[in-house]
């Protein structure tokens, strides 16, 4: 059943549609008033900026509201014929595989970031396309991959721990609506989405990266821009980290409804999985201890 994206609260349908698909009413809210779902009538680049900026109603209108069925009436002085929601294990496999064509994309992505910052310095005079580089780059996606799913796995096995105890906790409190919807599907599919955020800074800051020769003497600066420099403080890290951890609690408070700290555990969880995997693959992938020492400075998501 779609929620409400302002106050979670579960409604019947999103909107009406009159005689064609581009005749629709926005539904409102029962509880707030509000309109069920704007996101109905946004593209997929507003949705996109939403997702960046971490806006909760666009997570909630992805996660449970992307594939409900409108009301369908065939005229204004007619009652209309009204659609059939979709079936619970449909939306489930269709979140699957939503989880497969969107994670599959983000990770050839976060494989290229990872590369070039494992090989900032590449010469300029010879074809990047080698045999050494291909070795490299494959060895960089299959570790991407490994730590992805195993950051993954580590949230999905913490998640069904945590919520354990969570309900036990609050069993004699009624279960709210968006905690009722809740699927271990949308726990990926939120995680890939969660990660939008630190994947579109690295990108920048992969394309656009500094130029020591360019940057103003220790003189003639003051003492807190000193402090912004590459030297005093690695950017990447910090986004890939901070951001990227920060971004993943709050797409899961999003969907768990729970407390923070339950929230914090689980992300500690997967970090603790996808470090330990890093351990295991980050020579082989790095080729070598500096690389691979390398390899462990952005291992955590």
């Amino acid at each position: 059943m779609p929620i409400c994206t302002t106050c979670t609260a579960a409604v019947d349908y999103l909107y009406t549609v009159y005689e064609s698909q581009h005749n629709l009413r926005l539904e409102q809210c029962n509880k707030c008033g509000a309109f069920a779902d704007p996101y109905v009538e946004h593209d997929s680049l507003t949705l996109m900026i939403d997702l960046i900026l971490l806006k909760r109603g666009v997570y909630r209108h992805l996660l449970y509201n992307r594939a409900a069925e409108p009301r369908k009436s065939v005229s204004t002085a007619d009652a209309g014929s009204f659609s059939q929601t979709q079936p619970a294990n449909d939306r489930e496999k269709m979140r699957w595989m939503t989880v497969l064509r969107f994670g599959g994309p983000l990770i050839c992505l976060d494989t290229f970031i990872r590369w070039s910052h494992l090989n900032p310095h590449q010469p300029s005079h010879t074809s990047p396309w080698t045999k050494e580089t291909g070795i490299s780059v494959f060895r960089t996606f299959v570790g991407v991959s490994v730590e992805t799913i195993a950051f993954h796995v580590g949230v999905l096995v913490s998640c069904y721990l945590v919520l354990g105890v969570a309900d036990r906790l609050s069993s004699r409190v009624s279960m709210t609506d968006i905690r009722r919807e809740f699927r271990f599907s949308l726990i990926p599919l939120t995680l890939f989405y969660s990660s939008l955020t630190k994947l579109f800074l690295l990108f920048l800051l992969t394309i656009w990266r500094p130029s020591p020769e360019l940057s103003p003497p220790r003189t003639t600066s003051s003492y807190w821009l000193q402090l912004f420099d590459d030297d005093k403080v690695d950017r990447e890290w910090v986004v890939r980290n901070v951001l990227g951890g920060m971004s993943a609690g709050f797409g899961l408070r999003v969907i768990l409804d729970s407390h923070p700290i339950f929230t914090t555990l689980i992300i500690i969880a997967g970090w603790v999985g996808k470090t330990v995997v890093s351990h295991l693959v980050s020579r082989w992938v790095g080729g070598d201890e500096r690389m691979g020492e390398a390899w462990l400075a952005y291992s955590i998501p």
